[in-house]
């Protein structure tokens, strides 16, 4: 059997999905502003701020710090919840 990897549509080579369930359940994942999380890829911690205008697709605008290159849109499939 061939080995791939699962990385879904806006995910990243270097971190994939255990399974296509766990890909499509970070695919739908939904934030609310000032939700805490962890970039999936970079390991960095930052702060939902808003959805991204695009409604089409499930990106979210990310503070990581105080300065505006601090601030980033990642795809949902990106994130990971953080619990407080």
């Amino acid at each position: 059997m061939e080995e791939y990897i699962i990385k879904g549509l806006w995910g990243c080579c270097c971190h994939p999905f255990a399974s296509w369930d766990e890909c499509d359940k970070m695919q739908k994942q939904k934030f609310t502003p000032g939700e805490k999380i962890k970039n999936r890829c970079t390991g960095k911690l930052g702060e939902i701020i808003s959805k991204d205008i695009d409604t089409t697709n499930n990106f979210w605008i990310v503070k990581y710090g105080k300065k505006p290159k601090d601030i980033h849109v990642h795809h949902a499939s990106m994130l990971l919840k953080i619990n407080n």
